[in-house]
């Protein structure tokens, strides 16, 4: 079976070849699988159970990843979730769409634009699929566009994160749920049982044709609520708070991957699981990382990411190969027989051969990583830190605030997977080369960027 679906797959993409001058390709062959993406939102590299988490019971994501593939070097694009998100979507750098895309979208800062900014929500679509977003959509935070406008047929989710059970921001008291851009409510009920239930009605009610879910999780994100006291008004940030989001998160996962069993198509279903970055500093559990949410130390972008795909991927397998968001969404739409228009190339790649043993990722294929500080009110718009990995070694810049100047260092991730011996000094030569490898980076994505619409800043 395995070999027949890798031979279906091949054919699959022979023929989007074939097409690649048509925007979004569609593929005629007729095996195509269901898709899940599930994102979590600031889970920790060591939050999860299969990831060494000694005091949180997550049995469901550590079943996936007994089912599956488990990948100790997957990396979100980005340690905030605004960009993070936005690379996910459309497979691309945010620092492709220009700088201001390099920091929260909101205060001013533009969202994504679905005539200018292609997503594989729209791809999945072109190609037949039906497509589906519940959970936290966050890119169109400014004139709250629908996620139904970026290719998505149906939407249940926020915008903003909000009052697990009142469903309103904790600062305004704004209301922050929508179906298909409509006002919608089901108050006091946990909003990730929210998503969970329009997950499992989608799979329950789905049409003949293949289906992608993009099922993005609010928790365990801040306001910190007790996901077994009803109504828990938000309160302080502990751990053993974030222990009880965790484990409802990992409830409904389970649920939902209950529902493709009881429907009979877990084995038609590629599903994904990840985080949007890392963990919250204080709250998270990140070990044996260094860093948090808002880094680009490895806390920050380094997170879970499991495959299954039941015929196709191995069972209960461990990937050490350095896998990015944009490979995520580069592997979906290989799995679909979708591509994107030449001029919106993914930033990444189609992960299958590599996880099958059938292709080798190179050792010197770089991902890159840089986090901006963004403030109008202040006239500010500088590089805060910027980064790039190649096999085992990791280079980081640190800028002073709102200035050129920098800090840089070098780690061998393979030996110091903590970044706590900084070897700039005794590997010069690789030293330089990193710097050089980034600097080449930034210049090519300057010149594809769009330009910062109404601030002056002092960014590289």
């Amino acid at each position: 079976m395995k070999k027949l679906i890798s031979l279906v797959r091949k054919l699959n993409m022979a023929l989007v070849t074939l097409t690649l001058c048509v925007p979004a390709a569609v593929s005629v062959a007729s095996e195509k699988p269901n898709v899940l993406l599930i994102l979590a939102d600031d889970l920790g590299y060591g939050d999860v159970g299969c990831y060494g988490c000694p005091d949180t019971k997550t049995p469901h994501m550590d079943k996936l990843a007994r089912d599956g593939v488990r990948c100790t070097d997957g990396y979100a694009a980005f340690p905030v979730c605004s960009p993070s998100r936005a690379a996910l979507l459309t497979g691309r750098y945010p620092a492709r769409f220009g700088p201001t895309y390099e920091d929260y979208f909101g205060g001013g800062v533009p969202e994504l634009d679905p005539v200018k900014h292609l997503t594989i929500g729209q791809m999945m679509k072109d190609a037949g699929y039906e497509t589906a977003c519940f959970g936290k959509w966050n890119v169109s935070n400014l004139n709250r566009r629908r996620a139904n406008d970026f290719g998505f047929d149906h939407w249940v989710g926020l915008h903003l994160n909000h009052d697990y059970y009142t469903h309103k921001l904790v600062r305004t008291g704004e209301h922050d749920l929508y179906k298909d851009g409509e006002p919608f409510d089901r108050e006091g009920v946990w909003s990730d049982t929210i998503f969970a239930d329009e997950a499992i009605h989608f799979i329950e009610n789905r049409k003949e044709k293949p289906f992608f879910i993009y099922l993005a999780f609010q928790a365990p994100h801040s306001p910190y609520q007790d996901p077994d006291k009803l109504m828990d008004p938000p309160g302080s940030k502990e751990r053993k708070t974030l222990i009880k989001m965790v484990e409802r998160l990992d409830l409904e996962i389970g649920r939902v991957l209950g529902a493709l069993d009881k429907e009979n198509i877990s084995d038609d279903t590629l599903v994904i699981l990840t985080s949007d970055n890392g963990g919250a500093q204080g709250v998270s559990r990140n070990f044996p990382l260094s860093g948090a949410k808002q880094s680009l130390l490895e806390g920050g972008v380094r997170v879970p990411l499991i495959f299954r795909w039941p015929g196709v991927l191995p069972a209960s397998e461990e990937s050490a190969v350095p896998i990015s968001a944009m490979d995520l969404t580069a592997t979906i739409a290989a799995a679909g027989g979708v591509s994107p228009p030449d001029d919106k190339a993914f930033d990444g790649i189609d992960m299958v051969p590599s996880l099958l043993g059938e292709a080798h990722v190179s050792e010197t294929r770089p991902l890159f990583f840089r986090r901006r500080d963004i403030k109008f009110r202040q006239n500010l718009n500088s590089i805060r830190q910027s980064a790039v990995r190649q096999g085992a070694w990791k280079y980081l810049r640190s800028y002073k605030k709102n200035n050129e100047k920098y800090t840089a260092t070098l780690f061998d991730l393979d030996n110091d997977i903590a970044e706590q011996n900084d070897i700039s000094q005794t590997s010069p030569e690789r030293f330089q080369e990193m710097s050089d490898l980034l600097e080449n980076w930034e210049s090519k994505v300057a010149k594809t960027a769009r330009p910062f619409p109404s601030v002056s800043g002092k960014s590289k």
